[in-house]
C-alpha cells in the first residue's frame, strides 16, 4: 500500500509540475493539440499509479516526453504561422453582413442549430442583431454586435431549417405550412434553398443557402 501511495505521489507531482510548465490557461482555452495533450497526459499517469509492476519509470519518462513535445510545440507555433495553422487550425467567419457562412460552417463539421445555439449563449437570439461572428481555434465564438440593431420581441422560432420544416416549432406559433409556402413564392425560393427561416411575431428572417438574408414583415397571419 506504501508503494501505490508513494507512486501516485511522484506521479502527481510530475503532472503538477509539468503542467505549470504549459502555462495557466483554463481547459476552455486549450488549443486542439493541447486538449490532446491533456488526455494523453491523463492515460500516461494513470497506468504506473494502478500498476505497481510496471517501473515508475515508464510513466515519468513518458509524460515528460509529452511536456517537452508540447513546449517545442507551442516555441515554433509562436515563430512559424504556417506550423501555427497546421496544429491550431485558424478563426473562420461564420456569420457576416449577408448572413450565415454555410460554407465555412461545413468546413467546421457544424450546422445551423449548433450556430443558433452558440448565439443564444453569447446573449444573442437573432442572427439581426449580429455584424460578425468568429469561431476562433479553440472552438468558443467571438461576436461583434451590430450597432442600432433592434432586439426580437420575442423569442424566434425557427420554421425552417437546412431545408427542412420544424414541425414542433410550427405548431407551437400555430404557423400554416402553406402560409409559409406562399412567403418563400412571393421571394421566389424554394424550400430546399431555405438555410434558415424564423419567425418573430409576425416578423420573417429569411437566409437563403447563397444569396444575402432578409427581414420583412409577413401580409397575412403565418
Amino acid at each position: 500500500m506504501l508503494v501505490i501511495i508513494a507512486r501516485s505521489l511522484i506521479i502527481l507531482l510530475v503532472l503538477v509540475a509539468g503542467l505549470r510548465f504549459m502555462g495557466k490557461r483554463a481547459i476552455g482555452e486549450f488549443q486542439p493539440f493541447e486538449f490532446v495533450i491533456v488526455l494523453a497526459v491523463a492515460e500516461l499517469a494513470s497506468t504506473p499509479m494502478q500498476e505497481i509492476t510496471t517501473p515508475i519509470l515508464y510513466g515519468i519518462v513518458p509524460l515528460i516526453t509529452v511536456f517537452v513535445a508540447h513546449y517545442i510545440i507551442t516555441s515554433i507555433s509562436s515563430k512559424s504561422i504556417r506550423f501555427r495553422k497546421f496544429f491550431n487550425g485558424k478563426p473562420m467567419i461564420v456569420i457576416d453582413q449577408e448572413g450565415v457562412n454555410n460554407e465555412n460552417l461545413r468546413k467546421l463539421n457544424l450546422n445551423v442549430n449548433d450556430l443558433l445555439e452558440m448565439i443564444r449563449e453569447q446573449g444573442y437570439f437573432s442572427i439581426e442583431e449580429i455584424n460578425y461572428a468568429i469561431i476562433e481555434t479553440n472552438g468558443k465564438l467571438s461576436v461583434m454586435k451590430k450597432e442600432n440593431a433592434p432586439s426580437p420581441q420575442s423569442i424566434p422560432m425557427t420554421l425552417i431549417c437546412e431545408g427542412r420544416y420544424l414541425e414542433d416549432n410550427l405548431s407551437k406559433i400555430k404557423a400554416n405550412k402553406e402560409n409559409v409556402q406562399k412567403i418563400l413564392n412571393k421571394k421566389n425560393i424554394r424550400m430546399k434553398d431555405v438555410l434558415l427561416m424564423t419567425a418573430d411575431s409576425n416578423k420573417i428572417f429569411l437566409q437563403p443557402v447563397k444569396g444575402k438574408y432578409m427581414i420583412f414583415e409577413a401580409d397575412d397571419e403565418i
